[in-house]
């Protein structure tokens, strides 16, 4: 905003004290709005003939509420509902108003259940809930989007508005917290009166023990599924809502005490389950889930399969490619057959102790871990391995533990910045935040010589093929996807602004734009899930970049021969010609 400062002072000399004010607060107005970020909601719009009962269920919560009407209903995949407004003027008028409803939640809660969840986020619209509480609803949610950006793929707009966000809403939480506690436990009092107060306490218990069993006991059945098979489950949802149900009292007990113990999120301006339960004038109790049809079947009908086949497959398309590297990488460590040359160490032994805590996420796995890492005080990656596990499981001796990694190796700056971002985001103080993130920005900033410089270096400078049996797993991994027609990969060392020497591994796909759904064809989200391969074959000290070519747009034909030039760097070979028919320009 100190870029307007030039034009006001000269508003000043010429035109006056009151107009110099007066653009003052038009043109930081005008700053706030273009920096205000956009909350994407991804997801399926349900329209009102697809699940009729729902909507007048809707429409009469509304009504009780005293609620605005909503413009869209949006069906999401994650077992969760949320309330926004999106659009208009500084997030205090106007714009459109979504209801985000998860698919896991009408299979895992029953419909009264689902109504009082759906009551409490209408009471965020609610009239009665006040005009100021509806500003600091919406601000909270649209700014906590930047606190999860990536720095290592930023450009200066984002981390711009990242830098904003972590100085921002942590002042923000700070000084709206009391009033963001008195908001929640005024929408479940309203979704209370709209519904009953016994219906919301159970949904918000189930709520708390699926979030516990999906980081246990349920992540160590897909790791059990994953070491078998190759195959994703088709039907995951299905698999989550059956495991719950099937999962005995002793275990629903114990995920309740975990999630009861878990440190309690810093942006999350939810109250604590139990407190909740208090004000609602409930206690906490152990739910059956024995009802013999969930919410989706009652309040969607006939519609209500589809949904939940549409949800499952597109967990199924997302996760499938690196599930099926997680397994072939599995299975090579669990038959000691890790090949030569690839990361892991004297017997690939970390490797194997990473898998299995990502399996099992037990304590004796994380014992392991400490064992190695100790064994091993000189490895970086161990370290790195150790201190990942430590801030997955909310503890905070995994900042300290992190930072040796990177002091060990400074190339993991950024991938164990970011580890340690996550954790503060959740659990930690401003001061923490604003330290990490200028570490974090520091670091990306050193990388980006390298991203100036990576092209140019991938038509110029020395290139070699990936490890041989990092392309055979790459190849097995996208054997079964059909979009890809030409996969070439090739690494490169390349040294930062410190003349710190990096390996780069660069995957170039080209995609068959027809075999895409439009969802699919977006090229950030490819770029995102073939990464993932490289990030799955690779250590963290290693870098991975990735270029997604359409068969509809050309190739560099300078590209195509230096990889002619690279024996071994073609992952899979292109079926139909390229550049045929297409306007040819020399650039990447």
């Amino acid at each position: 905003m100190l870029g307007w400062a030039p034009l006001i002072i000269l508003q000043g000399v010429f035109l006056g004290p009151v107009v110099a004010t007066a653009t003052g607060v038009a043109f930081t107005l005008m700053t706030w709005w273009i920096v205000q970020p956009t909350v994407w909601i991804t997801g399926t719009v349900l329209p009102r003939d697809k699940a009729p009962t729902f909507f007048r269920a809707l429409d009469d919560l509304r009504q009780q509420l005293d609620a605005p009407s909503i413009d869209h209903v949006v069906l999401i995949d994650e077992p969760n509902a949320a309330a926004y407004q999106s659009g208009g003027f500084l997030a205090l008028a106007g714009g459109r108003r979504t209801l985000m409803l998860g698919v896991p939640l009408l299979k895992l809660l029953s419909d009264r259940e689902l109504l009082a969840v759906v009551a409490h986020e209408l009471g965020h619209f609610s009239r009665r809930h006040g005009r100021l509480g509806h500003w600091i609803y919406n601000v909270r949610a649209k700014w906590d989007i930047y606190l999860d950006s990536n720095p290592a793929r930023d450009g200066g707009i984002d981390r711009l508005r990242r830098w904003i966000a972590s100085a921002f809403l942590p002042r923000f939480i700070r000084m709206s917290a009391s009033w963001s506690r008195a908001c929640e436990f005024e929408a479940d009092a309203l979704a209370a009166q709209a519904t009953s107060g016994a219906d919301l306490a159970r949904a918000l218990t189930k709520l708390e023990i699926t979030g516990s069993l999906m980081r246990s006991d349920l992540r160590t059945r897909l790791g059990e599924l994953q070491a078998a098979s190759i195959d994703a489950p088709r039907t995951f949802w299905n698999v989550v809502g059956e495991f719950v149900r099937d999962t005995g009292t002793t275990q629903l007990e114990a995920a309740l005490a975990d999630a009861r113990r878990r440190p309690p999120r810093r942006n999350d301006s939810h109250p604590a389950l139990d407190d909740r339960a208090q004000a609602l004038g409930q206690s906490v109790a152990i739910p059956h889930w024995t009802e013999p049809v969930c919410a989706g079947e009652l309040l969607f009908g006939a519609n209500w399969a589809t949904e939940l086949a549409a949800a499952n497959t597109r967990w199924h398309e997302k996760t499938a490619p690196t599930w099926r590297l997680q397994h072939l990488k599995l299975a090579a460590l669990q038959a000691e057959q890790w090949p030569a040359g690839a990361p892991g160490g004297d017997g690939h032994a970390l490797e194997r102790l990473l898998a299995d805590d990502a399996i099992n996420a037990t304590d004796e796995s994380l014992s392991n871990l400490e064992r190695h890492a100790q064994a091993h005080a000189s490895d970086a990656l161990a370290q790195y391995g150790l201190g990942r596990a430590l801030l997955q499981r909310a503890r905070n001796e995994g900042i300290e533990q992190m930072r040796n990694a990177i002091r060990l190796d400074k190339r993991l700056a950024v991938a164990g910045y970011g580890e340690i971002l996550g954790h503060l985001h959740a659990h930690g103080t401003e001061a923490e935040i604003r330290e990490f993130t200028k570490r974090l920005d520091l670091a990306a900033e050193k990388l980006d010589k390298i991203r100036e410089k990576l092209w140019r270096h991938l038509l110029k400078e020395p290139l070699s093929p990936l490890p041989l049996w990092a392309a055979q797993l790459l190849s097995k991994a996208i054997d079964e996807d059909d979009a890809i027609d030409g996969c070439w990969a090739v690494r490169a060392d390349i040294a930062n602004e410190a003349e710190l020497v990096f390996t780069v591994n660069i995957l170039v796909v080209r995609v068959r734009h027809a075999k895409l759904t439009a969802e699919e064809a977006n090229e950030d989200a490819l770029i995102e899930r073939y990464a993932s391969y490289l990030g799955t074959l690779f250590p963290h000290n290693e870098l991975a970049r990735v270029r997604v070519f359409f068969d509809t747009e050309v190739m560099s034909p300078r590209l195509l021969e230096r990889f002619a030039q690279v024996r071994g760097c073609e992952i899979r070979t292109p079926t139909v010609p390229i550049n045929v028919g297409l306007i040819k320009i020399d650039s990447l």
